[in-house]
């Protein structure tokens, strides 16, 4: 195992032998693939692969001199949703961000909807892999575990970015919560996060709440109880007359935190594996009974008709649209959704729609205490990148550039100047009406200035003060109340199963939901389809990681 992070740590800076190295980690790459195919370990592999290349010794790491390190000629970038698109200027942010970084890329944009089966086609050949791509925490598990992705922690450690004096105070935090195990088992950087992950709050409908009985002020200062929250959801059903209260987009998430969308009912129930320190070992929170409770007060809030029971068929938008909607039998007045931004673009919503557009971000309920703050996606370099030399520069002149505190720091935040802002004659922001809907003003690109892990350098967020109260309001009660999770774990066993394991978790809860299964009909037919499964995984987990 370690004869593979050698290999790879000594494809940097001025070594002599670099280009016969890079043969190597070739080698290694394409037989890992070839070998795990046909079903050997990856442990099985690496000492088969080690044996035929005693020249990758420990003897023969090097240090990166990073002053040294040179722009690449060209690279490739595959971005989701998150970075403009071509219906929204993506081609004007991509021409003055090559014009910002004199860098030369193409980018590759597929759809948002089927952006990780895009990814995952791109992983199987070295010929159309990336060599900068966005993973969410647990595609960013998986592929640093199948060591398709570059080690970047000593390049963090050596970035301008982290020099510069401007990070916030839980930059290294966050940083450090990404960390993920490799190939060798061993804790690393393989993603660079430009933001915190930001989180879901629950949003109530002021009028909804008014009409019950309820004060605004009151609910934004006073925490309720599960059983408060679940009586005040009961009186305003009855209030509006509506055929239920909550629409969420579906009953879980399908990436972590799974349970995003319906926290008040999940409380601290796990939806996959985790580390039980109590117990030292990695358990399976899916049967676990926290979360049988939590299945539980689910289906009984979906048969007090609290929760839409076609919560399973939504999705965000559709769940958006309840929202705003004013038809009392799609009508929704609590909604779960993304802090800062999303505040004002829903109220934009109700207002668009001609209903009150006043919002409560509710504190969490006590027994939840804190909301979940997601790991931000990830800026990943590839393999591939590495085996054609091009790590050390992509991430000095392309990643760190991100949050350089100047132009190319504004660009990522506030999109291309002259199509998503202008500059009015005192400097500030003006906003534009969107491409795709020129009745909606821009307000971001890429990077939320209320996330970002690093201010400019002359202290001010060009566009910050353009941000409408409400926004300020949610971030700030979000970070307040919240609690970062943890890292997935992952081995390749585990990358192996959890598909399959997931599949039957989504089918459970929302079978427990409707009513069509009881909690316990539920876990045995998880047990009797997938248990083995299971059982492989956290076996797989306890061996590797276990103590560590």
């Amino acid at each position: 195992m370690l004869i593979y992070i050698n290999v790879k740590n000594i494809l940097s800076g001025a070594n002599p032998h670099k280009n016969q190295y890079r043969e190597v980690y070739k080698f290694m790459r394409k037989t890992i693939k070839k070998l795990t195919a046909v079903g050997l370990t990856l442990t099985s592999v690496m000492g088969l692969v080690a044996c035929g290349n005693n020249n990758a010794s420990t003897e023969n790491k090097a240090t990166v001199d990073w002053a040294s390190v040179e722009k690449p000629e060209s690279f490739t970038v595959m971005v989701d949703g998150t970075v403009p698109q071509m219906e929204e200027w993506g081609d004007k942010f991509d021409e003055q961000l090559k014009q910002l970084t004199e860098l030369d890329f193409e980018v590759v944009r597929p759809d948002h909807n089927s952006y990780y089966d895009a990814v995952a086609n791109s992983m199987l050949d070295a010929s159309a892999m990336p060599d900068v791509i966005i993973l969410s925490s647990d595609y960013l598990a998986l592929y640093a575990s199948q060591g398709l992705l570059w080690d970047m922690t000593d390049a963090w450690a050596n970035s301008a970015t982290k020099a510069s004096g401007r990070l916030i105070s839980d930059a290294e935090k966050i940083m450090q919560a990404n960390y993920v195990r490799g190939v060798d088992g061993e804790k690393a950087l393989y993603g660079f996060v430009p933001t915190r992950g930001n989180g879901c709050v629950t949003y109530v409908k002021e009028a909804w709440a008014t009409a019950a009985g309820y004060s605004a002020d009151e609910l934004k200062k006073t925490p309720l109880s599960y059983d408060q929250y679940y009586e005040m959801l009961k009186k305003m059903k009855e209030a509006k007359g509506v055929d239920y209260v909550i629409s969420a987009p579906g009953f879980y998430s399908k990436e972590a935190p799974y349970t995003n969308y319906l926290p008040e009912f999940y409380q601290n129930a796990q939806f996959t594996f985790y580390y039980d320190q109590a117990k030292g070992e990695y358990v399976d929170g899916f049967t676990q009974k926290e979360m049988k409770d939590a299945l539980q007060r689910i289906q009984n809030a979906v048969n007090d008709g609290l929760i839409n029971k076609e919560s399973s068929t939504k999705t965000t938008a559709t769940a958006r649209n309840d929202f705003k909607s004013s038809d009392p039998k799609t009508e929704s007045g609590v909604f779960t959704y993304w802090a800062g931004q999303w505040a004002d673009t829903l109220r934009g919503y109700l207002a668009t729609a001609g209903l009150d557009d006043s919002l409560i971000p509710l504190l969490p309920v006590k027994e939840l205490g804190k909301y979940a703050e997601r790991l931000a996606p990830s800026w990943c370099i590839t393999s591939h990148a590495a085996e054609t030399g091009k790590a050390e520069g992509i991430f000095k002149y392309f990643l760190d550039k991100m949050l350089d505190g100047g132009d190319i720091q504004t660009l990522w935040e506030y999109g291309p100047k002259g199509y998503y802002y202008n500059l009015k004659d005192d400097g500030s922001f003006e906003f534009l009406g969107k491409k795709s809907n020129p009745k909606t003003k821009y307000a971001k690109a890429h990077l939320d200035c209320n996330l970002v892990l690093a201010g400019f350098a002359n202290g001010k967020d060009p566009g910050k003060a353009e941000q409408p109260a409400n926004v300020t309001e949610s971030s700030d009660m979000f970070f307040q109340n919240s609690t970062l999770v943890d890292s997935p774990a992952m081995t390749e066993e585990v990358g192996k199963l959890v598909g399959d394991i997931n599949t039957e978790r989504y089918t459970v809860v929302d079978k427990v939901a409707r009513g069509e299964w009881t909690v316990d009909q539920g876990m045995t037919e998880y047990t009797n389809t997938v248990g083995s499964k299971v059982e492989a995984a956290v076996k797989s987990l306890n061996t590797q990681f276990a103590g560590k």
